[in-house]
């Protein structure tokens, strides 16, 4: 036998025969059907690649292959309206404002208020004028009813309460409709003037609902 022969030729169980091993070629290890298990197994099976692509939103479930993730929601509907509140140039109108009604009025006014009904001034402890709960009750009515017109209590005289304008030193300004006219006033809500002069029977009423109107606690 010529020794030169590459042994590689050899079929494997010739070689086993005459104790030699058989080692085979590079292109002999990996047959084109593969195979699962040893040195002859082919090519093996790839690492998958995952399922989609990285999550771009809040992430995805899973890890770095989950998919395109789950985008935030929008939420549902537009803002609330909240709530109308009169702007200043309002007060002193003498129009009616939708922010007032269910008691908004009060609430709303752009000046110092709150001291009247809870201490009010000696001059209308004195007079026998009508409440300030009173006074409030005609205006909330009023403005249930979108209109801005009250009865002064005792008085022949109607106020208009979107025409009250509180001032420095508890001073007031309204207008009220007396014998079909309207008419404007000014008024001291410490000391008791109307136009200067101290407000006693009729005139008393109608300071005690102006000063009410601009300074009461509206409850």
């Amino acid at each position: 036998m010529n020794l030169l022969y590459p042994l590689s030729r050899l079929a494997p169980l010739t070689l086993a025969l005459i104790g030699l091993p058989w080692l085979p070629l590079a292109a002999d290890a990996r047959p084109v059907s593969g195979g699962f298990g040893g040195p002859a197994s082919g090519v093996g099976v790839r690492p998958g690649a995952g399922f989609g692509r990285a999550g771009v939103g809040v992430g995805g479930v899973g890890g770095p292959y989950s998919g395109g993730g789950v985008r935030p929601g929008a939420g549902w509907g537009a803002p609330g309206p909240g709530l109308t509140r009169a702007p200043a140039a309002a007060y002193g109108a003498a129009v009616y404002h939708p922010g007032w009604s269910n008691g908004g009025y009060w609430a709303a006014r752009p000046w110092n208020y709150g001291w009247y009904g809870a201490t009010p001034a000696a001059w209308a402890v004195t007079a026998g004028v009508a409440s300030a709960e009173a006074i409030t009750a005609a205006v909330n009515a009023s403005a249930a009813a979108s209109s801005t017109v009250i009865v002064v209590p005792s008085t022949p005289y109607q106020l208009n309460y979107a025409t009250v304008v509180g001032l420095p030193n508890s001073q007031v300004r309204f207008s009220y409709l007396s014998g079909g006219l309207w008419l404007s006033a000014t008024g001291d809500c410490q000391l008791g003037l109307v136009n200067g002069m101290a407000a006693t029977g009729v005139s008393a009423q109608l300071l005690q609902a102006a000063c009410s109107v601009a300074y009461g606690p509206g409850v």
